[in-house]
C-alpha cells in the first residue's frame, strides 16, 4: 500500500519524531503496517482526504496548536525557545500533566472541549502522538492545590471517551527557563512508572521508583529542585524536617533531638508543608523528601 500511495502522492514522507512535532502543514496517517506517513495539505483535495481517512487511520501526532498560548508553549517544549511573552507574563507557577489514552483513535477536538470544561481557564494541550500528550496547567500563586481533582477528571474522561486514560501529574515549576528540562524529565518519568497501572500517578509518590534507576547528576538535581525549590535555601527548616523524618515522624522525639520545644518543631513542620505543598506526614511524600535530603547531604 505504501508504494501505491507514493505513486499517487510523490511528496509523501515517512515520519520521524521531529517531523511529527514541526511539520504542521502535513496531514499524518497510520498505515496497516504501522508506518506513519505524511502528505502535504496542499496536495490533498477534500475528496482525497476523505478517502484516506477511510483507508488509513488519521494520526494526530502534530495536532496543530489552536491558540496563541499553545504556540508559545510549543516553542518552549519542542524547540527550546522561550518567547518573550512568557517571560513578561511573570507566571507564578505551572506544572505539566502527561496524559495517555489506551486507544489510538482519540478525537483531539472532543478531548480539548472536555478539558476546557474541566479547568477554570483554557488549558494549553500539546500532542506527542495520536494518543499521548501534555496539559500545561498555569496557576496563580493563591490557587489551592486541592482545587484540581485528577481522580474526578479521570472519571469524566473515561465516561466521555469510553476508553482508559492515565495521567501523570508533574511537580510545580516556578521558573519558565526550566520548563524544557522538566518536560523532558516528566516524559521520561511517565515511561518509567506507567507500568504501575494507576489511573493517576503523582510525581511525588513515584520518586522512590525513579531513584532506583540510573540517574545522571543533572537528573538528581532536577528531582531535588522539583521537590524542594521553595525551601532549598532554608537550611534550618530542612534540618528540622530531616530529623523529624528520621525520628519516625515523632514530634516529641524530634524536638528532643533538636533541643527545642515540641510546639516550635511542629510549627516548622507545618511551615514546610505550607511552603512546598508536600505533606511529610504521609509516607510516600515523606520518602520523596527524605531521599532528596539524602542527595543534598551527599553533595555537601
Amino acid at each position: 500500500m505504501l508504494k501505491q500511495l507514493q505513486e499517487m502522492f510523490p511528496q509523501l514522507i515517512r515520519a520521524t519524531d521531529s517531523m511529527l512535532k514541526e511539520y504542521n502543514d502535513y496531514k499524518w496517517f497510520l498505515t496497516n503496517e504501522n508506518d506513519i506517513i505524511g502528505i502535504s495539505k496542499t496536495e490533498l483535495s477534500q475528496r482525497e482526504e476523505a478517502l484516506l481517512n477511510i483507508l488509513l487511520t488519521p494520526y494526530h501526532a502534530n495536532e496543530p496548536p489552536t491558540s496563541q498560548r499553545e504556540k508559545l508553549w510549543m516553542d518552549v517544549l519542542f524547540h527550546q525557545e522561550i518567547p518573550q511573552t512568557l517571560v513578561d507574563d511573570k507566571m507564578e507557577r505551572f506544572h505539566f500533566v502527561y496524559f495517555s489514552f489506551s486507544d489510538e483513535t482519540v478525537d483531539p477536538d472532543g478531548f480539548r472541549e472536555a478539558i476546557y470544561g474541566l479547568f477554570p481557564q483554557k488549558t494549553p494541550i500539546l500532542w506527542e502522538n495520536n494518543h499521548e500528550g501534555v496539559l500545561i496547567i498555569e496557576e496563580a500563586e493563591n490557587t489551592p492545590e486541592e482545587q484540581i481533582s485528577y481522580t474526578e477528571i479521570i472519571e469524566v474522561l473515561t465516561t466521555d471517551f469510553y476508553m482508559n486514560i492515565q495521567l501523570f501529574v508533574g511537580p510545580v515549576i516556578y521558573e519558565i527557563k526550566k520548563a524544557y528540562d522538566f518536560y523532558q524529565w516528566i516524559s521520561k518519568c511517565y515511561q518509567l512508572t506507567k507500568k504501575l497501572q494507576q489511573p493517576v500517578i503523582h510525581y511525588y509518590s513515584v520518586v522512590p521508583y525513579l531513584i532506583l534507576h540510573n540517574l545522571t547528576e543533572k537528573e538528581q538535581q532536577i528531582i531535588f529542585d522539583s521537590i524542594l525549590a521553595k525551601v532549598k535555601d532554608d537550611k534550618e527548616l530542612l534540618k528540622t524536617v530531616q530529623v523529624f523524618l528520621e525520628s519516625n515522624s515523632n514530634t516529641t522525639l524530634a524536638a528532643k533531638k533538636m533541643f527545642m520545644h515540641r510546639n516550635s518543631l511542629q510549627y516548622r513542620v507545618d511551615k514546610f508543608i505550607e511552603k512546598t505543598g508536600i505533606d511529610v506526614k504521609q509516607f510516600d511524600q515523606a520518602l520523596a523528601v527524605y531521599l532528596c535530603l539524602l542527595m543534598q547531604n551527599k553533595w555537601n
